[in-house]
């Protein structure tokens, strides 16, 4: 019987941003207990990539364990992989980008392991062809892509065997196609059944299979710890493939590469694994294309014809989420002046906040909770306003400072304001603020979501459970973490973002605005923009007007930590119908740490809160220790949590997001006047 060659990786990823407790738990469960059974069985080879996070980490808390790799990668039992250092989608990041933050990882193994890598991992493998090209002149040969982007290319093999050539401008990689069958059952079967299905790949020759998955799902998906390691299961894995040597050989990449040729030349269109292409689609579209792949499958004629099924494209996740868009652009664009200035290239206090704010987490949401995870947007953020911070720094910017583009490609404008204590963002769009930054504290109060239908609250719309303590791939892991999720599967029709303006019905409670009823919002139509600056202030001027209503909206910045929206109106028939509200949406992390002093009435923030005829409403927040002051002709006030629905790898679960907070104008003048100031301070009310 000839042989199985059996290329085994695991890829291990924490992002930045995450919490010291996730990092210590996900090492303790399982990226130390993996090397440490390795270890013991060192005729079983392995690949490994780390990311560039959690390398950071290990080397501040758990030094050892890089030595520990290092001896294993000089016996030849590991092959260190690279990668993007900070674990960036490498196709949604500027070039230079690209290149570096590969060269910061290749620089950090040979400082480290003593060789030189020759794979990458693709972060989520998402895959554009031209990455070939970036990959070779980043003095790599080969990388790792799952057989999904193989049957988009049109082979119709059940499994594919070795590793195939592919090219870019004549520049040429090697592929590994990444086996759904193994990913699918390691570690998820019995090691005996793994191990036969390894020995039923066995053909007339030797044949190469691969797999190289994440990491975490030996011992940090739901379950998986006590499969993984109390009953054994990666001990009595490794121990049959060390006793059937004779059968199935483990290889390194390297090792691949020197023993076997390519299977043939192959161009692999944009692509990544199955369920990212189901991810990216929204919910209406996802549901065409389940049915469609369900008949295709069920009723088919040739059960291949579902190869040809392909879902989105990754990068519609800025398409489908505005504030994913956003913070995507931003880094864009701050990359982009970043290398428009030659000096700056080498400043690791400029490009390494921008590397981090690369990370790839926050821009995409599937399974897990990404883009929903308020933490990780936020870290994301936090090292943009560094980096922009220093760019400014290294090239004496002046404050105020003003910038006006459509840098976010929405098809309006945008005005950037910064002075020494601000970055304020405006679009011509609803006249709406989308980014308020402290630069002091490096933190965007305006790092808010917009709530739309998710494919998976179908499930819980349906009450559907399927409670298990089994071990189980995290695709099949459908579970509820509290009762009652139906009642906030709220969507919005606008961005959640401030100064945002609404026609309200006058009979609208705060029940009806948590529900997103009796509202008719102005802010998804363009307002006429003009700009006058008078010594070190910005004037910016809003004009709205339409059948019964006609406004001027005019925002007032300088250079303290504050601005002002004086509103007038021209024409307001139309009031006589409606109530006119201004919605602003405060990104706060903790629910538990806000509170309100109104009127000079202190409360705590535990549910909805309507108060009347307010003249000044201040949110004070102890945790990030700012208050931020609303004084304000005076008005009815909501205050209210926002929440969404969202799944993780535990399960669908309400998350707190954000406050809103509505200033409803009631009476009959034709002005209102909103001041907003932002101070340090620490401590509860």
């Amino acid at each position: 019987m000839n042989k199985v060659y059996f290329l085994f990786g695991v890829h291990n990823h924490q992002p930045v941003g995450n919490f010291d407790y996730v990092f210590k738990d996900a090492f303790e469960r399982c990226y130390s207990p993996f090397i440490d059974i390795l270890e013991k069985y060192p005729l079983v080879k392995c690949n490994l990539h780390i990311s560039g996070p959690l390398y950071d980490w290990i080397i501040l808390n758990q030094k050892y364990f890089i030595e520990k790799i290092r001896s294993m990668t000089k016996k030849g039992q590991l092959e260190i992989i690279s990668g993007g250092y900070y674990e960036p989608i490498l196709p949604i990041i500027p070039d230079e980008d690209k290149i570096s933050q590969i060269r910061v990882m290749n620089q950090f193994i040979k400082k480290h392991f003593g060789i030189k890598p020759e794979g990458i991992w693709i972060a989520e493998r998402v895959w554009e062809p031209y990455l070939a090209r970036i990959i070779h002149n980043a003095s790599l040969r080969y990388t790792f892509l799952d057989d999904t982007h193989f049957r988009f290319a049109g082979l119709m093999g059940k499994e594919f065997f070795g590793y195939y050539a592919t090219e870019d401008a004549g520049k040429e990689i090697f592929v590994f196609p990444i086996s759904k069958t193994l990913r699918y059952k390691i570690p998820f079967s019995r090691p005996e059944e793994a191990v036969q299905i390894l020995k039923g790949f066995s053909q007339e020759k030797d044949v190469l299979i691969t797999l190289f998955d994440d990491g975490e799902k030996f011992g940090l998906w739901p379950h998986t710890f006590e499969w993984v390691y109390t009953k054994g299961w990666l001990d009595n894995f490794f121990r049959l493939l060390s006793e059937n040597t004779e059968a199935i050989t483990t290889v390194t990449a390297h090792e691949a590469i020197e023993r076997f040729t390519p299977e043939g030349l192959i161009y692999l269109p944009t692509a990544s694994y199955e369920e990212m292409g189901e991810w990216v689609l929204n919910a209406e579209a996802f549901r065409s294309y389940e049915k469609l792949k369900k008949y295709v499958t069920e009723r088919g004629e040739d059960k291949r014809w579902v190869y040809f099924l392909k879902g989105g494209f990754f990068r519609n996740f800025c398409s489908k989420y505005t504030r994913i868009n956003f913070m995507h652009k931003k880094m864009v664009f701050l990359s982009n002046k970043i290398h428009s200035h030659k000096g700056f290239k080498n400043l690791k206090r400029v490009l390494n906040p921008l590397w981090q704010a690369q990370c790839n987490c926050g821009y995409w949401h599937g399974i897990f909770g990404g883009f929903y995870l308020g933490h990780i947007r936020s870290a994301i953020y936090e090292n943009l306003i560094i980096a922009e911070k220093e760019l400014d720094k290294s090239i004496s910017k002046k404050f105020p400072a003003i910038e006006r583009c459509d840098f976010n490609f929405d098809g309006y404008d945008e005005t950037v304001l910064k002075n020494q204590h601000f970055i304020l963002t405006l679009s011509d769009k609803g006249a709406s603020i989308i980014e308020l930054s402290c630069k002091d504290k490096c933190f965007n109060l305006l790092n808010t979501i917009t709530r739309g239908e998710e494919s998976y609250h179908r499930k819980i719309k349906g009450n559907i459970k399927k409670e298990t303590k089994e071990i189980s791939t995290i695709h099949d892991i459908v579970t509820t973490k509290e009762d009652g999720l139906d009642t906030y599967l709220i969507y919005d029709d606008y961005d959640k973002v401030a100064l945002v303006d609404h026609l309200l019905s006058k009979d609208i409670s705060i029940d009806d605005y948590m529900k997103q009823k009796k509202i008719k919002t102005l802010s998804n139509d363009k307002y006429n923009f003009s700009l006058r600056k008078k010594r070190d202030n910005f004037f910016l001027d809003y004009h709205y007007r339409k059948e019964g209503l006609e406004f001027s909206k005019k925002v007032v910045f300088g250079k303290d930590s504050l601005f002002t929206s004086d509103y007038k109106f021209f024409e307001y028939s139309l009031l006589k119908d409606y109530y006119f509200g201004i919605e602003f949406n405060l990104f706060l992390p903790s629910q538990d740490s806000i509170s309100f002093i109104v009127d000079g009435y202190s409360c705590i923030f535990d549910g909805n809160k309507h108060f009347t005829n307010v003249g000044q409403c201040i949110v004070k927040d102890s945790f990030l220790g700012i208050t931020i002051h609303f004084d304000l002709t005076p008005s009815d006030v909501f205050i209210l949590p926002l929440y969404s629905v969202s799944s993780s790898e535990s399960g669908f679960e309400k998350v707190y997001q954000q406050t809103t907070i509505v200033f409803i104008k009631k009476t009959s003048h034709n002005f209102y006047k909103l001041t907003c100031a932002l101070k340090r301070e620490v401590g509860n009310v």
